[in-house]
């Protein structure tokens, strides 16, 4: 297990403890997550991956309260919200997280505006306010020429940017996103991707990332693996261990590498090395502590 550190606990949103999830009992359970310890700050924009039936959406829906954890804790901006009662988890969902998935789920008889809108209406706000505060998002978005089209009327990348403004209805503290790029071509999946860190950036969103896609691990804070339920590192020949992002890496295959004092650091991004560039003895202290 590798848990992530960050400098100060009152930047962590998410904090999660232990965190495990069994499906099934005796000789036919699956770990799907296996004793995860995390932090994410405030703010940053973090990708998990690893290969299919890892426990990626399983974790997703973990730190979102869509699902329960078997044990272990999920602190959420200091509370535990794996030990409310189920009836508190609608609220905790509609006013902390905003939730982007693979297919936008548009509802197709209303308009991209009356998309956005229904969800501002299920936080409380209605009439010309949640139509204005829809309309807002959406043309910040750069969809104010499309208010009134109905999804079957959009490419996939503006229903999905549909659903990312539906997402920031009610301001949440939090994105999650599950593989939000999955069905798009290549020249929107990367315009989804930069909007979401420019969100992230800009509007001090904390964002968690699930994907396979690896052009996102250039545009996050950090990239982390996750195998058979549990964040690690896979060693053989040739692999090696970014010190920023804690991911496993072929060197032959990397971006960037740095010298730093007498040692050779290799990266799995050009975010990540320039992240190692300016603390150095502090990336280098975490990875070699492992």
């Amino acid at each position: 297990m590798i848990a992530q550190v960050m400098d100060n606990d009152n930047d962590v949103i998410i904090d999660l403890r232990h965190l495990s999830k069994v499906y099934g009992s005796g000789p036919v359970a699956v770990r799907a997550v296996d004793d995860v310890s995390l932090h994410v700050a405030r703010g940053e924009i973090v990708a998990v991956m690893g290969p299919s039936g890892s426990g990626k959406t399983t974790l997703l829906q973990i730190i979102g309260a869509l699902m329960r954890p078997t044990s272990g804790e999920v602190m959420i901006g200091g509370r535990d919200i794996a030990s409310l009662p189920e009836k508190a988890l609608p609220q905790v969902r509609l006013k902390t997280f905003g939730f982007i998935f693979q297919t936008p789920n548009l509802l197709s008889t209303l308009t991209a505006a009356q998309n956005v809108e229904m969800v501002v209406n299920l936080g409380g706000v209605q009439g010309n306010t949640a139509r204005n505060k829809a309309a807002e998002l959406l043309e910040r978005l750069g969809l104010g020429h499309r208010l009134s089209h109905r999804p079957a009327m959009l490419s996939g990348g503006e229903q999905q940017r549909v659903a990312v403004a539906r997402a920031l209805a009610n301001d949440p503290q939090v994105l999650l996103a599950d593989e939000p790029t999955a069905n798009l071509d290549s020249k929107s999946g990367q315009t989804v991707t930069e909007l979401l860190r420019n969100i992230s950036k800009e509007q001090g969103k904390t964002i968690v990332i699930v994907s396979h896609d690896h052009r996102i691990r250039a545009l996050v804070d950090r990239t982390l693996w996750l195998e058979d339920g549990r964040l690690r590192v896979r060693w053989s020949d040739g692999v090696t261990l970014d010190p920023v992002c804690l991911m496993a890496i072929e060197r032959t295959k990397t971006p960037d590498s740095f010298q730093y004092d007498g040692d050779t650091y290799y990266f799995c991004s050009v975010e990540c090395k320039k992240r190692f560039e300016a603390s150095p003895a502090k990336y280098r202290e975490l990875s070699s502590s492992l």
